[in-house]
Parts: C-alpha cells; structure tokens; sequence
C-alpha cells in the first residue's frame, strides 16, 4: 500500500463482525491489525454515546448495557471493555 491510509465503508453489523474475528486471532495477528482494532474501538464507544448507552458492572463480573430507551443487556464483558476504561 506505499504507506498511504485507505478508508473502507462498514455497517454496524459488519464491524461487529469483523471485530469478532480480530479477538480470535492469534496475538501476532492482533498486533498487525492494531490499528484497525483502535478505529473499531472508537467507532463502538461513538456508537454507544449516541444510543446513550450507560455500562455498569454487576455482581458477578457481569457487565449490564442500558441504552435510552431502557433496552438492557446483560453479558460478560470482552477484555478491551474492562481494561481502561
């Protein structure tokens, strides 16, 4: 690619998508795509502020999502969720 960025067009679902497949590779892998990771990162934190969703961690270590509108998810959380933030 000569060093230049290059921009690409993905739904939500498909940085979903390809956000999953970046946690399952291999840490070699992960490292080459940081960059991509970082991006993907933000764009879900955007997201997330948009929908006006609030985290909060619940006993057990299970993270609870509420959106405005009430909309709740319980899940555990994924690693990037946790660390930092």
């Amino acid at each position: 690619m000569s060093g230049r960025d290059s921009s690409i067009k993905l739904n939500a679902f498909e940085c979903g998508v390809l956000m999953g497949v970046i946690m399952q590779l291999d840490a070699k892998q992960r490292q080459a795509l940081s960059g991509v990771w970082e991006q993907l990162v933000q764009l879900k934190k955007k997201a997330e502020e948009e929908a006006g969703v609030k985290k909060e961690i619940i006993p057990g270590g299970m993270l609870k999502l509420t959106d405005k509108d009430g909309t709740v998810i319980i899940r555990e959380p994924y690693p990037f969720e946790i660390e930092g933030n």
